[in-house]
């Protein structure tokens, strides 16, 4: 996050870059030599994040061309307009196959340039991207070109000669389902070549949109969420199943949206627990006031029997429950309130499911956060994410101010509105006791000893401080702009 930070100077941007991405390596190595020496090691799943290609190599040439100059070498990048700007595509192995062919040409083939020429080949689903990295040394011995078929996890791996590197470079290309060979030209040098499937976005989404198409044309959803960061994620998935997004961040500012004539709304997305007037009392409001009510789909972090029973007596027609992770849970939703035949994605299995128990509670939150964000392309994730510790900060620091204020209705009123928000965050990461504790703060603070109320805000900042951190590290995985120590010796 302090990499991120315009203030700074660029030194120090680019040393905390540095640093967080070698711990990202660091990372990968510890889970790798874990999976190799304890047979129950749990290994982390796959980030869910895209990254960004273009940007990130980027990033690596530049640091990477720093230590080549001071080396007397020169390295060349070209073709990055074939990289996508967007793609799944495992930046640290990418990184080791490349970090490792550059040093080895750098040690090894003398001063001269050395390029990286990237380029696609193939169409459609055979598509491929190819990246080549070139110099102008003697060229590759006999004996490396052999290993690179088969490449045995050589005797001595580390040690200056041993071949480690390249041993290192294979392995990761197999996990990116690529395909390393070496050779040397004719013209002289040496060539190796990566290609990988040319990666493209996740397209888990890709029936669920198609089955939005059965939708009537044209729709216009008023989304009623006072977490901007729920609401970020939720504006997105309701215009990419096509549909026009009015929004409302309160249910004063929801009254006023559904009783302006010159407002078109067909259906409503309508979160409960809202601050100043709850979601049920907008529709009661609606009622009393003899206005029409559009389809409402009501979205609530507590579905219960009794809530859902109450929630359906005041005219919704279907309830989603917080986090809503998959798009083909607003169709269905869609379906009930708008009176369509059946849902429109029956049938189909969720993949957003946590897959398996978590090893530890922050493990467990990082799944929380991952299954949030599966189904968003990755700079919508990203944003949504940091939305989130921002929120969790901006209702704290909320909390906090409102106890500074002389007692009475005011400073209850601020410290209900904000703890109401942060129970909406924590019911999001399934953080059940912060979530009851921000309620009971929300709903009774005036009930409440100030130095107990202190004391729970101090939790509620602790807390938050986890969900902060898991945040970080998610936003982190897969960002890797540093060039590792490589021991890739071909003689």
């Amino acid at each position: 996050m302090l990499a991120q930070d315009a203030h700074l100077p660029r030194r120090v941007q680019d040393e905390l870059s540095r640093l967080s991405h070698t711990g990202a390596h660091l990372g990968r190595l510890l889970d790798e030599v874990s999976e190799a020496l304890f047979h129950d090691h749990q290994k982390r799943p796959p980030p869910v994040l895209s990254s960004a290609p273009r940007l990130v190599l980027t990033g690596l040439v530049q640091r990477w061309q720093r230590i080549t100059e001071k080396l007397g070498s020169e390295l060349l990048l070209s073709g990055t307009d074939h990289l996508p700007d967007i793609a799944d595509l495992d930046m640290l192995a990418l990184e080791q196959v490349l970090s490792n062919l550059v040093s080895n040409a750098l040690h090894h083939a003398g001063p001269g340039p050395i390029s990286i020429d990237i380029t696609r080949s193939g169409q459609g689903g055979h598509e491929e991207l190819v990246f080549r990295i070139r110099d102008a040394g003697p060229g590759f011995p006999p004996t490396v070109l052999k290993s690179a078929v088969q490449a045995p996890t050589p005797i001595g791996a580390g040690e200056p000669g041993s071949g480690f590197g390249l041993h290192v470079a294979l392995d990761a290309t197999r996990r990116l389902n690529g395909k390393l060979t070496l050779h040397n030209p004719p013209d002289g040098g040496a060539e190796a070549c990566l290609t990988l499937p040319f990666p493209r976005p996740e397209e888990a989404s890709t029936d669920t949109i198609a089955q939005s198409q059965q939708l009537p044309a044209g729709l216009v959803a008023l989304l009623v969420e006072d977490s901007a960061a729920l609401r970020l994620g939720l504006r997105h998935d309701l215009e990419t199943l096509g549909l026009t997004v009015i929004e409302a961040h309160d249910g004063i500012e929801a009254l006023e949206r559904l009783t302006d004539p010159d407002t078109r709304i067909d259906i409503v997305f309508l979160d409960i627990e809202l601050p100043l007037l709850s979601g049920l009392q907008v529709l009661s409001r609606l009622r009393a006031q003899s206005q029409p009510v559009p389809p409402t789909v009501a979205i609530t972090s507590h579905v219960f029997l009794v809530n859902r029973q109450t929630i359906l007596s005041h005219g919704v027609k279907a309830v989603l429950r917080k986090p809503v992770n998959a798009q083909r849970d607003i169709l269905d939703a869609m379906a009930v309130a708008l009176g369509l035949e059946s849902p429109l994605s029956a049938g189909q299995p969720t993949p957003y499911a946590s897959a398996g128990r978590a090893a530890s509670p922050q493990d467990a939150l990082e799944d929380c956060l991952d299954t949030l964000i599966a189904h968003l392309p990755g700079p919508t994730a990203r944003e949504v994410l940091a939305q989130m510790s921002d929120d969790l900060d901006r209702y704290l620091d909320d909390a906090r101010r409102a106890m500074q204020d002389q007692e009475g209705p005011e400073r209850h009123a601020l410290l209900s509105r904000a703890c109401h928000s942060l129970s909406a965050l924590f019911a999001t990461v399934n953080m059940k006791a912060a979530q009851r504790d921000s309620r009971v703060l929300s709903e009774r603070s005036d009930q409440i000893a100030p130095s107990d109320i202190i004391e729970i805000l101090s939790h509620l900042r602790q807390y938050a401080s986890n969900i902060q951190t898991a945040i970080h590290s998610i936003l982190t995985r897969e960002m890797d702009t540093n060039v590792p120590p490589t021991h890739f010796n071909r003689r």
